[in-house]
Parts: structure tokens; C-alpha cells; sequence
């Protein structure tokens, strides 16, 4: 090999180096440094959680009333350096006080708080430093049943909770970031739309005894 043959070979090599160089912090490095990072906080406070009302009934073209209700939410913050793309948010699995999955239960997906209302049904990006609540479900006056907040589609499947106690494995999906996961343990009785109880509880519970609260 001549001395131009040594020399195109050696840059040949150089521009392939840095061409996987490139790919290398591309595909790797960038991302781990300039992707999303999701913290998700829980609180049955407000401005968090929040007390409000609701036309009812809910699938009434011209609702004949509105009510009390109570919303329990998980407020959302991108603390990462760049935007989450295509978040949803979706209640994994409903868990009985025994441990077992409660199979009349499929994945649902649950709305953000964002107008218009059917917006939060849609896959959204979430900015750097940006807030956004996620509703999990409503507790009415004098309605004994908790309303998921997702779509109204009866397939056969309860989109509610009855009185009685759950867990709710609730999963924050993105294009761009890995699946965030939380657990929460939930109390309802029925009664008193303002006197739910819940709790993170990020450990899926095997028996009563791991439970918050005495489980009868």
C-alpha cells in the first residue's frame, strides 16, 4: 500500500470511528441525559385531589342535576430535560383485599384533568417542568358506586368500584421514557362521597396483613 492508500485508509477509519461516536451519544448518552424523568405525587389534598361537581347522570345527553363529588388525582411533573411524548395514563390491575387480580377488571385508561374534556382521554406530551393531574376516579354525593374517570363504554367490564377495599396498579406510559408505576390502596364504603381513604402503597399486597388498614 502506497502513501495515499495508507493515508484514505486512516481517514476512512477516523470518519467510522466518529460516525459510531456519534451514533454511540445519539442513541445512549443524549438520551440518558436529556430524556424525560415523570415524578408522580399523591395526595388526597387539595390543589392535588379536588372537590367539585359533576353533571349526572354522566351519559344524559341533557343532565337532569349536578352533585358533589370528590376527585382523587395524581399530580404528574416532567422533571427531565426534555418533553414526554404520547403519555397515557392507564389503572393497570384491581386488586382484591386477598391479593388476587379482580378479573371482571380490564386495563382502562384514565383521563388527564385538561379541557376539553375528551382531550384527556388522548395520548398528551407533557413540557419540561409542566404539571399535569390525572384523575382516577370520582366519588359522587348519594351515588354508592366509585366512577373511574374513563371512557363511558360499557363492555362488560365494571367501570366502577364498588364499596370495599382495592388495590390500583396504576402505569404512566410515553414514547420516549420507560413505564412509570404506582400502587395505592383504596377504601371506599359507600357512604360518604368526601371520606375515601387512600394510600400509596407501592408493594402489591399478598394478604389483609399487609394492608394500611384492618381488613375484616
Amino acid at each position: 500500500m502506497d502513501g495515499t492508500g495508507m493515508v484514505m485508509a486512516v481517514v476512512s477509519l477516523i470518519i467510522a470511528s466518529l460516525v459510531a461516536i456519534a451514533v454511540i451519544y445519539r442513541e445512549f448518552i443524549h438520551d440518558l441525559v436529556f430524556r424525560p424523568s415523570l415524578e408522580v405525587t399523591f395526595s388526597l389534598k387539595e390543589p392535588i385531589s379536588r372537590e367539585t361537581s359533576v353533571a349526572w347522570p354522566p351519559e344524559a345527553p341533557l343532565p337532569s342535576q349536578w352533585k358533589a363529588a370528590f376527585w382523587p388525582r395524581l399530580r404528574v411533573k416532567n422533571e427531565g430535560k426534555s418533553v414526554a411524548r404520547r403519555c397515557e395514563g392507564i389503572l393497570a390491575e384491581v386488586t382484591n383485599p386477598n391479593g388476587e387480580p379482580d378479573k371482571r377488571y380490564d386495563p382502562l385508561t384514565l383521563r388527564w384533568a385538561i379541557a376539553p374534556i375528551e382531550r384527556g382521554l388522548q395520548p398528551i406530551d407533557i413540557a419540561r417542568e409542566r404539571i399535569v393531574d390525572l384523575n382516577t376516579f370520582t366519588t359522587i354525593e348519594g351515588e354508592q358506586n366509585a366512577m373511574f374517570a374513563t371512557y363511558q363504554d360499557p363492555r362488560g367490564v365494571p367501570l366502577y368500584l364498588e364499596p370495599g377495599d382495592y388495590w390500583l396498579r396504576i402505569v404512566i406510559y410515553g414514547d420516549n421514557f420507560k413505564p412509570v408505576q404506582r400502587g395505592y390502596a383504596v377504601h371506599w364504603d359507600g357512604k360518604d362521597y368526601k371520606r375515601v381513604d387512600m394510600r400509596e402503597m407501592n408493594e402489591k399486597p399478598r394478604s389483609g396483613s399487609d394492608w394500611p388498614w384492618p381488613i375484616e
